[in-house]
């Protein structure tokens, strides 16, 4: 009687799964995949058969209803001004368009619930555990309207692949192409704060690869402790893949101290590409930059440097690689990873 009696008090103290909030198939609808959002973005939008708007650090930059050059998308009165509701998984931070989209007071916006402090910019957020699409048909006209526009706005980088000129120097668009192209399935990619991530938002198509960053206000702060926590436990029990870094060189200096690796330590497979502008280019887009006098802007916000990163990368183990060719960026980055490499890449401000 006694285990019969425990048996049915652990039955009762079992939470029931949340019931998934319908979505009827009437307003026209987007899907936006902020940081952590994962493959649950791409898997409701197909679903519903609607615009899937996915930052590069989501984890569901990819399929078939992928919207590129998303940010003049969301920001054209003939689709954004049309967009009767939105559906968030994660945290967008990487566009003004899309925090300007879910702020908007006519719009209906669902945030499915995830880790941190749920989204909720307009006031009247609803805040749900998980979502389902209504049987119906889909409407077809709003996903053409912007897969046609999608299309009209992808960045073309072929010429930054193979077309340019082997001397010619890398701009920020090639980095990150380079090294998206350079990243498969069973890698892992993390992406630091830094002007370099807006860029790679910006340009880079789709492709199902996993993706990790650090967002938020403090989002400089330990990239390279994230990344090597997501290199050594993507390689545990034998798997293969290469983690690679992309950040810019003062984030490598806020997270200095991170480049030690411990006596008797596993040796993490990690790639820290570095783009090198000697200072801090991500304030030059900020509203800040309208209002500091070119003295501050440079001396406080661009906080120019001189560290010789290859002294710096050799005095904690680490390999070092200074490339300046296309060409050449994408044979280091094709380079057996047994060990820790930074790849340094000089940019021009």
């Amino acid at each position: 009687v006694c285990g019969v009696r425990e048996a049915g008090l652990a039955a009762e103290a079992v939470e029931p799964e949340p019931r998934p909030h319908p979505l009827p198939r009437g307003p026209r609808t987007i899907v936006l995949a902020g940081a952590d959002a994962g493959t649950d973005a791409e898997a409701l939008a197909r679903a519903g058969g609607w615009p899937l708007v996915a930052e590069v650090v989501s984890g569901a930059r990819f399929g078939r209803n992928l919207m590129h050059g998303y940010r003049a998308l969301v920001a054209d009165p003939a689709l954004g001004g049309r967009i009767e509701r939105v559906v968030v998984f994660g945290h967008p931070t990487l566009a003004r368009e899309t925090a300007a989209l879910v702020s908007r007071p006519d719009v209906e916006v669902l945030a499915v619930r995830g880790p941190g402090e749920p989204l909720n910019l307009n006031g009247a957020t609803v805040a749900v555990d998980a979502v389902r699409v209504e049987p119906g048909e889909a409407d077809r006209r709003w996903l053409g309207a912007w897969m046609r526009a999608s299309r009209a706005a992808s960045a073309d980088l072929s010429a930054a692949a193979g077309g340019s000129p082997s001397a010619a120097p890398i701009d920020r668009a090639a980095l990150v192409d380079a090294v998206w192209r350079a990243t498969r399935p069973r890698d892992r990619l993390v992406f630091g704060s830094s002007t370099l991530v807006r860029v790679a938002d910006a340009v880079l198509v789709g492709k199902k690869i996993p993706v990790h960053a650090n967002r938020g206000l403090a989002g400089i702060d330990g990239t390279i402790a994230t990344a090597t926590g997501v290199a050594l436990a993507s390689q545990t029990g034998g798997r293969p893949g290469v983690t690679r870094l992309l950040l810019g060189d003062l984030a490598v200096l806020h997270d200095v101290g991170a480049l030690l690796l411990p006596p008797g330590e596993h040796e993490p497979r990690l790639q820290a590409i570095v783009g090198n502008d000697g200072g801090g280019t991500i304030f030059d887009a900020l509203e800040v930059a309208k209002i500091a006098g070119p003295d501050a802007m440079d001396r406080v916000l661009y906080a120019p440097h001189s560290v010789r990163l290859e002294h710096l990368a050799l005095a904690y183990g680490w390999e070092h690689e200074r490339v300046a060719t296309r060409a050449a960026l994408d044979l280091a980055l094709a380079s057996p990873a047994g060990r820790r490499r930074l790849i340094e890449v000089p940019l021009e401000r």
